[in-house]
């Protein structure tokens, strides 16, 4: 994009807009959460006993603990781009990209539970295997519809579901007969 303003001129490049992008920042405080919990039942420890060796042992198996949560955070938490030609994972705590194409996609899953927030678990091909991400959700309802019927352009053999088997997003999907399948096998 060009911008003339007097005698100067202003280039600016406009980096193009994902259409489709969600994050899995919401594990942070769930680990936050579990690193309190090892600091007080270490702290807990460290101050009822009057024994060095179990002091220093609270001690080392509190910072252990929190290490090793903070070693699979670095793991679970990313930012995920549904990009034109491919699916992009950036990792947050390690520097880390992961492009996965859209063949590679076996299918997505929509988690929507009571008092917790919607999540999105993908499951893709690997060279090694099968991999699993799991995510906030990348839209809501109608929207969401919509992404599925986007990502279905990219890849028609994503297998789609939507948990639990109740929920309406089901019906949307899948149309009015799935709601009424489920009633009769129920």
């Amino acid at each position: 994009m060009l911008l003339e303003s007097g005698s100067k001129t202003f280039i600016f490049y406009l980096k193009p807009m994902n259409k489709y992008y969600s994050s899995s920042s919401y594990f942070v405080f769930e680990a936050i959460f579990a690193i309190l919990i090892c600091m007080v039942i270490g702290y807990a420890f460290f101050s009822v006993n009057e024994s060095a060796f179990i002091k220093t042992t609270a001690v080392v198996f509190s910072f252990l603990a929190i290490t090793l949560i903070i070693m699979y955070l670095r793991n679970i938490v990313f930012d995920i781009f549904y990009n034109e030609n491919d699916v992009l994972i950036d990792y947050h705590l390690k520097k880390k990209k992961t492009t996965i194409d859209y063949s590679d996609l076996i299918g997505i899953k929509y988690i929507g539970a009571h008092k917790n927030p919607a999540m999105n678990r993908i499951k893709y091909k690997t060279k090694t295997g099968i991999k699993t991400k799991k995510f906030q959700t990348v839209a809501f309802d109608d929207q969401f519809v919509e992404f599925v019927h986007w990502i279905k352009s990219k890849n028609p053999k994503i297998k789609i579901s939507v948990i639990p088997s109740d929920h309406c997003l089901n019906e949307k999907l899948f149309g009015p007969k799935y709601r009424k399948y489920v009633k009769e096998t129920l």
